[in-house]
């Protein structure tokens, strides 16, 4: 999906293909309004994840606005690390947890 690299709100290059997806479907459902949910991993302090995650949904709805997309169809939220998908024990686990989550709120 979206990926970040450590302690950035800088999209990778990888997350091209989601983004466009993800633009895609907003495109032709414009009746669709979405949370962007920020996260990182646990390393650092827990109130600036807090604050990087939200850079991070704030990056994507940004990149998403930027190509058309209505900004009030998309909210965003900071979850910091505390909605892991992996364990943060090894570098993998920290990399799939740099991610932003999409949740269709209409």
């Amino acid at each position: 999906g979206v990926t970040f690299a450590t302690g950035s709100a800088k999209l990778t290059p990888e997350s091209e293909v989601t983004l466009e997806k993800a633009y895609n479907t907003l495109e032709q459902n414009p009746e669709i309004a979405v949370e962007i949910g920020g996260h990182t991993d646990n390393t650092g302090k827990r109130l600036t994840n807090v604050k990087l995650s939200q850079a991070r949904a704030e990056a994507v709805k940004g990149w998403l606005v930027a190509k058309g997309i209505a900004a009030a169809r998309i909210a965003t939220k900071g979850y910091g690390p505390d909605k892991p998908i992996a364990p943060n024990t090894t570098a993998d686990g920290r990399s799939q947890n740099r991610r932003i989550d999409f949740f269709r709120v209409k």
